[in-house]
């Protein structure tokens, strides 16, 4: 039941078919103002970073590369101390410019490997495959712990919300009980944003 949480939800199953010499872990917010990934890298890295060790060995990927937008320094913080703790010193870690829209999987993989994905192709046509930081968190959970993906982080934020935050939820919860959790509306919300502004 894993499928890409970076938002398109494509079963990540499919992905992982192909056979590449680069894994790219993108943990590059695709909108602004969203800090669930980063969030998650901050908290969970070692996960995160198993997640792609698992993620690499079935594609056989020889490299991998965990992508970090340059203003997330605890999260590079907390992915250098796990790749230390963890003894994957094979995965590297690589800050990306803070730019929209640098979290988008063709943009991110030019800038990590240099390649540019051919119009109407697929990264698995340059040997590249891209996944998200909590597709590889859910897969880590999913073999190691017999989890299913049935919840992921998603951040509340914005001047309409008392209490912005980043909070772990079940998949299918109402909005409502979310922006009760980030302290309710305050006078200055004007519309509900779902996926991020852009």
């Amino acid at each position: 039941g894993i499928v890409g949480l970076g938002g398109a939800a494509f079963p990540s199953a499919e992905k992982l078919t192909a056979r590449v010499a680069t894994l790219v872990i993108n943990g590059a917010e695709c909108e602004p103002h969203i800090a669930c990934d980063e969030g998650l890298l901050r908290e969970r890295a070692v996960d995160v970073l198993h997640g792609a060790a698992v993620l690499a060995r079935i594609v056989g990927a020889e490299r991998v590369v965990i992508a970090v937008e340059e203003r997330m320094h605890a999260a590079h913080s907390a992915l250098a101390a796990a790749v230390s703790e963890s003894g994957l010193e094979h995965l590297h870690i690589v800050a990306v410019p803070t730019i929209y829209p640098e979290g988008g999987e063709r943009q991110l993989i030019r800038v990590v490997t240099g390649l540019e994905v051919p119009s109407g192709g697929l990264p698995r046509d340059i040997g590249v495959l891209c996944h998200n930081v909590a597709t590889a968190y859910a897969a880590w959970r999913a073999v190691a712990h017999g989890e299913a993906l049935t919840s992921r982080i998603v951040s509340v934020t914005g001047v309409g919300a008392y209490t912005p935050r980043n909070v772990e939820t079940r998949l299918g919860t109402p909005i409502a009980f979310l922006v009760d959790v980030a302290g309710g509306y305050t006078d200055a919300a004007a519309r509900l944003v779902v996926g991020g502004p852009m």
